[in-house]
């Protein structure tokens, strides 16, 4: 009898002792993957965050200077004009022109739409107003509600670029004059 308690606590002991080792493989694995993975991810990451500040600050075509505006303009031109001096501050999925958002430009927008009896003048008034004191916190609220007047179905502002990210921008699509007068702006 002892020797089959013997041959069994044996059987015992090695079924246990196989049991450990392969749960510490097993676990050996999982953390090894896990390392892995989450090196994958970080790069996937900053790669993907390398991607969103090209895709915000290069070029975006369409760019203008001139406003082409007068006192005879639409609602809606205006509109258009004030969407495009967004784009140098917001970020989008998509962006369709641009109008260099510097004192000048904001100042004769500002002069037209004063002098107008456009419907919503007094919306584009308060902003235009902010814009002039330099006050673009709610800048990707400005650019939504020009997108939404404009009936816009893509590009969407979802954000606000950072200093940094607008200087590339700016760089990327009016260049070095432009960059010259926004610099002393902010």
């Amino acid at each position: 009898m002892k020797k089959g308690l013997s041959l069994t606590t044996v059987m015992v002991l090695a079924f246990l002792f196989i049991g450990g080792l392969a749960v510490y493989q097993i676990m050996n694995n999982a953390t090894k993957y896990d390392k892995k993975h989450k090196v994958e991810a970080t790069a996937t990451v900053k790669k993907d965050a390398a991607e969103e500040k090209k895709e915000q600050t290069g070029y975006i075509g369409g760019v203008q200077y001139d406003i082409n505006l007068d006192k005879s303009s639409s609602q809606e031109a205006v509109i258009e004009v004030m969407h495009k001096m967004t784009h140098q501050k917001v970020k989008a999925k998509e962006k369709w022109g641009a109008i260099p958002m510097i004192p000048d430009t904001i100042n004769q927008v500002y002069q037209i739409v004063n002098n107008s009896k456009f419907p919503l003048k007094d919306d584009l008034l308060k902003i235009l107003e902010k814009w002039k004191k330099g006050d673009f916190e709610e800048i990707a609220d400005d650019h939504n509600y020009f997108w939404e007047q404009q009936g816009g179905t893509v590009g969407k502002a979802n954000g606000t670029m950072t200093k940094a990210e607008e200087e590339i921008f700016i760089q990327n699509n009016f260049g070095d004059e432009v960059a010259k007068q926004t610099s002393t702006q902010q």
